[in-house]
C-alpha cells in the first residue's frame, strides 16, 4: 500500500511541484506508516525508481530517443538509454533514502512518547 501512494502521490506532485517532491513524499508517507527498516526503504526506492523510469522512458520514445541521446553525449555514455538507468538509480535512491529518514523520524517520535520519565 505505501509503494502505491508513493507512486501515485509523488506522480501527481510532479506536474505541478518540483523534482525534490520525491523525497518528500516517501518521507511522509513513512512518518505516517513506516513499519520496518527494510521495507521502508525499498517501497520508497522501487516506487520513486519506477515512476521515474516510466517518465523517462515515454521521453525517450516520445523524442525517438533525441534528447535522451544528446544529453547521453555530454556525459560520454554510450546511449541514452543507460543516462535512463542512472538518472532511474538517483531518483531511487533519493526515495528510498527519504522513506528511510521518515520512518527514523517516526521511530524517535514513538519513543520518545513512550519512554516514562520519573517524577518528582
Amino acid at each position: 500500500m505505501n509503494f502505491i501512494l508513493i507512486f501515485i502521490i509523488s506522480a501527481m506532485l510532479q506536474w505541478v511541484a518540483p523534482w525534490w517532491i520525491i523525497a518528500l513524499v516517501p518521507f511522509l508517507i513513512m512518518v505516517w506508516r513506516g513499519k520496518h527498516v527494510k521495507t521502508s526503504f525499498f517501497q520508497g526506492f522501487l516506487a520513486i525508481g519506477t515512476l521515474w523510469f516510466a517518465y523517462a522512458l515515454y521521453q525517450h520514445i516520445h523524442s525517438d530517443g533525441a534528447m535522451s541521446n544528446r544529453i547521453a553525449e555530454i556525459f560520454n555514455l554510450p546511449d541514452g538509454f543507460i543516462l535512463l538507468l542512472f538518472t532511474t538509480f538517483i531518483g531511487a535512491v533519493v526515495g528510498g533514502t527519504a522513506a528511510l529518514a521518515g520512518l527514523y523520524v517516526q521511530k524517535v517520535f514513538d519513543n520518545s512518547a513512550s519512554s516514562s520519565y520519573p517524577r518528582r
